[in-house]
């Protein structure tokens, strides 16, 4: 059964989504006269091929003539009179350009594949619900029960770091008064004492400066392994509903869970950080050969700093696709010079930030250019994060007024911009931003989903 067959057989909720594709972009009785035919040409590979693409319109073309013919003979006044209608409109606004029909076909077959999908996806029984959500739950127990295990951990090396840097105070207080002492007093059995006895409290030091760090590569490693075999398959999860969601598919959900995880083990790191940072102020004032703070820190330090930044950078997330107001059920679908909205979130909660985090919108940054038209971003593209819109403080940013607009070439003519009257476009549009957190700069980027 061929696409457009399927197509008819829809329901009528569907069927209106149908009705949107060719609202102004491409006469839908060209689609119904021409069904088998449109699909079986490659207009996706025609689209950045402009002479596969002028082939194409040209044989299109000949269909039309093909069918006005045939009508002619049945002396069918109105469809002769439509027909002739719609190949001038398609002349007028493609001829100059083929690669632009060739573009617009290819979009139109592909959100009508999108409906189809949407229309055939199976409704969940009650076993089939069950199972999922028993799934999606024992796993969110495991990244809560973990990452609870991870912070009790961070706790205790906390405490630890405290020990020692008690410890070492009172050595340096000992060392420093015996120093004072004459040398022939020295000499006495209680002074002999007092060096054996800062011998062993030298000993405790490196043994519990080793135990410390290998306790401290311990919750790295766990957290590594915490972020990258689970939670981030979760956050992965969340975005597969998401994209099922935006072909009309059952609302996402699941973020505050995922935010609570981010916040739980960012918040554990920079706890190792700061404790790093502690052992060095510790180095500063006693040292010794075979000291595992210098030999250790830097290689631990280094790898924190990059989970720090890894996690951060996978927290920067779309909350909420694209789209525009009058087709809120065509996410990532956006027209020309028409304002759309997209809201950006961060999953990890920073409640003494001091500063604006400000997220730059840009658009096609990253996307291969099939034409010769170039798009920018009008309306306010930076905007600061901010929590005033969320409940449970989250840092969110949305854009509500962006919308896109072509770049005139120079020296356009008016044949060329009658070509340019496809309006309606799928496009990347890419956020960028830059956290900076005691001490580490951290760039972020996040694209919204690539259309197709």
């Amino acid at each position: 059964m061929s696409q457009w067959n399927q197509v008819q057989q829809l329901e009528p909720c569907f069927l209106e989504q149908i009705d949107q594709i060719y609202d102004d972009i491409f006469p839908m009785e060209i689609r119904h006269l021409l069904a088998q035919w449109l699909e079986s040409q490659d207009w996706e590979s025609a689209y950045s091929n402009e002479s596969t693409a002028a082939m194409l319109l040209h044989n299109l073309f000949l269909k039309l003539d093909e069918h006005l013919e045939r009508v002619s003979q049945e002396k069918n006044l109105l469809l002769i009179h439509n027909l002739k209608k719609v190949r001038k409109i398609l002349q007028a606004k493609y001829q100059s350009n083929p690669l632009h029909i060739a573009l617009v076909i290819s979009n139109c077959l592909r959100e009508e594949r999108r409906v189809l999908a949407s229309a055939s996806m199976p409704v969940q029984g009650p076993l089939e619900k069950s199972l999922q959500s028993y799934l999606g739950s024992e796993r969110q127990r495991k990244i809560e029960l973990k990452g609870s295990e991870i912070k009790n951990s961070t706790q205790l090396t906390e405490q630890d770091v405290k020990y020692l840097e008690d410890l070492q105070e009172e050595f340096d207080f000992r060392f420093k008064t015996m120093c004072n002492i004459e040398q022939n007093d020295k000499n006495s059995p209680i002074m002999k004492q007092e060096m054996l006895m800062l011998q062993e409290m030298l000993n405790t030091i490196d043994f519990k400066r080793k135990e410390v760090l290998s306790k401290m590569a311990q919750i790295v490693k766990e957290v590594d392994a915490l972020v990258n075999n689970i939670l981030i398959e979760e956050l992965l999860d969340w975005k597969r509903r998401q994209q099922i969601a935006c072909i009309g598919g059952p609302l996402h959900s699941g973020l505050d869970q995922l935010q609570n995880c981010f916040t739980l083990l960012a918040d554990s790191l920079f706890q190792l950080r700061r404790q790093l940072e502690k052992l060095n102020e510790l180095l500063i004032k006693l040292t010794y050969e075979g000291d595992p703070i210098p030999l250790q820190t830097p290689h631990l330090s280094e790898i924190i700093n990059a989970l720090i930044c890894s996690l951060f950078q996978s927290s920067f997330i779309v909350e909420r696709q694209p789209s525009m107001p009058t087709h809120p059920q065509r996410p990532l679908v956006l027209k020309t010079m028409i304002q759309f909205t997209v809201k950006l979130r961060l999953l990890i909660k920073l409640p003494d930030l001091n500063y604006q985090i400000k997220v730059k919108a840009t658009i096609d940054k990253n996307a291969c250019t099939i034409s010769n038209r170039r798009f920018v971003l009008c309306g306010t593209h930076i905007k600061a994060m901010n929590m005033d819109e969320s409940a449970n403080g989250n840092l969110s940013v949305e854009f509500r007024h962006l919308q896109p607009k072509e770049m005139k070439a120079s020296g356009a003519n008016k044949g060329n911009e009658i070509s340019q009257m496809v309006t309606e476009e799928l496009h990347s549009i890419t956020f960028e931003t830059q956290i900076c957190l005691c001490g580490l700069t951290i760039d972020l980027e996040v694209s919204v989903f690539e259309p197709g």
